[in-house]
């Protein structure tokens, strides 16, 4: 083999290795998805915290999910010490294929919404997940719930059964399954999914802001 087909054969194996590596670090290098439509606070979003920071947390949760009871406690627990410099928004996203009553809660909490006390409604939903989520059909527990919170019950029950609260429900749902939602809770930081580890780890991020 004389030289220039040995220089044609280097080259030839010095850009397939190149190209091997360009391949390799493409398919082994996390894609980071931004979804700037996340980082939009709507009228109807349920929000807290800091009204007018331009960070926005926005929290995808199942009200039958202990694992977004367990994140709800949490974010309850920090608001009590400070307050964060972002706008919390919650939607639902009842798993409703593993959680059969999840819809059922969301309904609830969109009714006591009605009356202004969603966060309230959600506290006790979380709080009381155990008891009612083994409940053949749960509402009149709710109504419990309601009664607690010195809702109007009347109302409450026409709400918790109206078109317009599951409507309203299944387009927090839409949108998540939209953009690629499948496990709760699911957090997004303007626009970026947060992917943590441990509470402590969020609380850092959260109090960083």
């Amino acid at each position: 083999m004389n030289t220039k087909n040995i220089l044609i054969v280097t080259g030839s194996i010095i850009a397939t290795f190149i190209f091997l590596f360009f391949v390799y670090k493409l398919t082994n290098t996390p894609i980071k998805i931004e979804f700037p439509e996340i980082n939009i606070v709507k009228t109807q979003d349920h929000k807290k915290w800091s009204a007018q920071s331009k960070n926005i947390l926005v929290e995808y949760s199942d009200l039958e999910c202990p694992a977004c009871s367990n994140l709800h406690n949490f974010l309850n627990e920090l608001e009590k010490t400070a307050t964060p410099n972002a706008q919390l928004v919650y939607r639902h996203f009842p798993l409703y294929q593993i959680h059969p009553k999840s819809f059922n809660a969301s309904y609830a909490a969109e009714a006591a919404s009605i009356q202004g006390k969603f966060w309230e409604m959600s506290d006790l939903l979380f709080d009381n997940q155990a008891q009612w989520s083994k409940l053949a059909n749960p509402e009149s527990f709710f109504v419990d719930l309601a009664k607690q919170l010195n809702l109007d019950l009347d109302k409450f029950k026409i709400d918790i059964a109206s078109q317009s609260v599951k409507d309203r429900v299944q387009s927090d749902l839409s949108e998540g399954e939209k953009i690629g939602i499948n496990s709760t809770p699911s957090l997004f930081l303007n626009g970026k999914k947060v992917d943590v580890k441990s509470n402590e780890e969020l609380k850092k991020i959260i109090l960083s802001l």
